[in-house]
């Protein structure tokens, strides 16, 4: 099962849109995964589907210094960010929280995204507070949603999110 979960991680990959964005890093501290679990994880992933004109090819997914980290090029820029995963409480999608705290690929701030791995890709949906699902249950002031919001959220909608909307990003694992 860890071996599906691993394509989950690196889309989150900084899909700055309207929405995504919190006060502060939005994670569920009783259901990160941990170290270990996260080994699967790690490794080279191919791009299926991004948003907008530029998307990388491949995303690389590491450990650096105690800490997970996705990387990816476009024409005018390298990404490398650190990011936390944990485990959706009542999913019965078995979803994620893919959580990018504030550092300068992401413009400072604190990112979220809902991630779910399936046997041969991981999909990655940015909530922002005009789709449907959100619309009605979670509210942006200012761009930003407060992370106790975001995390009540989708322990009660995340499945209903995901069910009635299409993914932004899919990716493969890249066979060596």
């Amino acid at each position: 099962m860890a071996i599906y979960k691993r394509r989950i991680i690196v889309a989150t990959c900084l899909l700055l849109m309207a929405g995504c964005i919190t006060d502060e890093l939005a994670v569920y501290k009783d259901s990160v995964v941990s170290k270990d679990a996260m080994k699967p994880f790690l490794g080279m992933y191919q791009v299926e589907q991004w948003p907008g004109d530029e998307k990388p090819t491949s995303i690389s997914v590491i450990e650096k210094e105690g800490e997970f980290n996705f990387s990816y090029s476009l024409p005018d820029r390298k990404v490398d960010a650190r990011f936390v995963l944990s485990k959706i409480p009542n999913s019965k999608k078995d979803l994620y929280l893919l959580s990018i705290p504030g550092q300068a690929d992401t413009n400072q701030a604190n990112l979220f995204f809902i991630g779910k791995s399936e046997k041969d890709q991981a999909s990655i949906w940015a909530v922002s507070g005009d789709l449907p699902v959100a619309s009605d249950h979670l509210k942006f002031k200012s761009g930003k949603a407060t992370a106790e919001d975001v995390r009540t959220f989708l322990a009660k909608h995340a499945d209903a999110f995901v069910a009635a909307n299409e993914p932004q990003v899919t990716l493969k694992h890249a066979k060596n």
